[in-house]
């Protein structure tokens, strides 16, 4: 089935992403809106409720996936119960995102059961990782599926090695390198150029794939990856909820929330598919290099 958006027509999305909480200052954000507040109990549940038995008709098809995220959204005493409706009403995946604010005082055990993935934010500053490689310890304790998440700002690319040896030994079941997004159009200060994170990565790189842990790559398109744009993950659609936009008032991740670019001629590249494109806003910049159609014999 198809949305129709400002940018045209797009799939319907099968997931939902419910920010719960609203976001803290000085926290990293990918692009997304700042809500006015956090969102109330009833009303994570009233949205759950719409995006799942609500779209059981003819014309629409409900949600199966459910990503719950915003800073504290894991220690909430709520959360359980909402990821227990919404296993009620037919959401078949659940992920959680953990807040590096949360990180010291949560309790993972109780989400043993309750979710499919959990998301933990590993950036280099002091304190932190070293909270996120506990945090990852007593996830896997649990047997919980973790994904570590480190945003690619200009400050943490000197510490990527630093980033991946902790990583190798608290062994997260995959690792996410995310280019940060530009934010309401604007350029993102922390974002480095595409070649300073391709010098700076591949150590990292090297010594998870050592440890045997999946890595990927998001946010930069695969031209501008070289030997590592096999790596991309492609990021999928979702409605996107929080405080300001609800139910029918929700915004749909592509294109509201983030609208990647791409040239015609990236339609002949043989990582297309793969790829999400980038940001018109970045490749105006001085050392963001043109997008440019890879060969089939490079990307194998």
């Amino acid at each position: 089935m198809l949305r129709w958006t400002t940018a045209g027509a797009v799939p319907t999305p099968s997931t939902l992403q419910v920010r719960v909480q609203r976001s803290y200052p000085g926290r990293i954000r990918a692009g997304a809106p700042v809500p006015t507040r956090s969102m109330s109990a009833d009303e994570v549940a009233q949205n759950v409720r719409h995006f799942t038995t609500g779209l059981q008709t003819p014309r629409t098809s409900p949600c199966d996936t459910l990503v719950l995220s915003g800073v504290g959204v894991a220690t909430r005493p709520d959360t359980p119960d909402t990821i227990t409706l919404a296993r009620s009403l037919g959401i078949e995946r659940l992920i959680l995102h953990v807040g590096g604010e949360d990180l010291e005082t949560l309790d993972l055990s109780m989400f043993a059961t309750l979710v499919d993935t959990v998301v933990i934010p590993v950036q280099p500053e002091h304190g932190a990782l070293t909270a996120a490689a506990r945090a990852i310890a007593e996830a896997k304790k649990v047997d919980l599926h973790v994904a570590a998440n480190t945003t690619l700002t200009a400050n943490a690319l000197g510490a990527l090695d630093t980033v991946a040896r902790v990583l190798s030994h608290a062994g997260p079941n995959s690792v996410t390198f995310t280019y940060p997004f530009p934010i309401n159009g604007n350029e993102a200060t922390t974002a480095p150029s595409p070649s300073r994170v391709v010098a700076a990565i591949g150590t990292a790189l090297d010594r998870l794939d050592q440890a045997g842990i999946e890595a990927r790559i998001k946010g930069l398109p695969a031209c501008h990856l070289g030997a590592d744009a096999q790596r991309l993950g492609k990021t999928s659609n979702r409605f996107y909820v929080d405080a300001d936009h609800q139910l029918d008032r929700a915004l749909v991740f592509f294109p509201d929330v983030v609208s990647f670019f791409k040239e015609d001629a990236c339609r002949f590249c043989s990582a297309n598919d793969a790829c999400d494109g980038f940001f018109a806003t970045y490749l105006r910049r001085p050392g963001f290099p043109p997008l440019s159609p890879i060969e089939a014999s490079t990307t194998g």
